[in-house]
């Protein structure tokens, strides 16, 4: 039986690149338990922000909500509450061809538009079960990276280790192991897909 890939098992990985014992659970408290508080979600924000990871995008109706809009549009939708960021495509149409939709506003969470049926492409917190292999075995390096100071008082190992992760510092996180999961993302997304364009929200009206 292959092993759950859960929080615990990336924690416990990284610590493994640190030399340190795999101790951490879910459900325990030790002196790991707040190392690991204090950076997991920063470095889970910074690797899901550096691309539009095809294996956390998730294509959704929304749900129109019922009361009218009192500020111009004719409707208004909730937004999924597990995404991440702003919607990357807004559809009025899924199929048989998708039909981006221009012509909304984004307010304090809540999808306002004309268009009387509404989709969104949202990037989404997904467990890590489901994260690429590849983009695992990166996250396990940014993780022992931001570990290693608190844990470890190795600024040098906190270097190494990053620049492991993201590359060197003149390349902006574009090099390392994200920087390749993002040129093979890129490559296997189909020609003339959004991803591939400029971004369609840049002519929306936002608010």
């Amino acid at each position: 039986m292959s092993q759950p890939i859960d929080k615990a098992t990336i924690v416990n990985r990284a610590l493994g690149r640190l030399g340190q014992a795999p101790v951490f659970s879910l459900d325990g408290e030790n002196h790991v338990t707040g190392h690991v508080d204090g950076v997991w979600d920063d470095v889970v924000a910074e690797c899901f922000g550096l691309h539009d990871w095809s294996f956390c995008r998730r294509t959704t109706k929304l749900t129109r909500l019922a009361v009218e809009p009192g500020n111009g549009w004719s409707y208004g939708f909730a937004l999924p509450g597990d995404r991440i960021g702003e919607p990357l495509l807004v559809l009025a149409a899924v199929a048989p061809a998708e039909h981006v939709l221009r012509d909304f506003s984004i307010e304090a969470g809540v999808l306002y538009a004309r268009a009387a049926n509404v989709w969104a492409r949202c990037k989404v917190a997904v467990d890590p079960e489901a994260w690429d292999i590849g983009f695992r075995g990166a996250f396990v390096t940014a993780l022992a990276s931001a570990l290693a100071v608190p844990m470890q008082s190795d600024q040098g190992l906190q270097d190494d280790l990053r620049a492991q992760a993201f590359g060197t510092p003149s390349q902006g996180g574009t090099g390392g192991q994200f920087g390749r999961l993002v040129a093979q993302n890129r490559a296997g997304s189909p020609v003339g897909s959004p991803f591939l364009r400029g971004d369609p929200l840049t002519d929306a009206r936002w608010g």
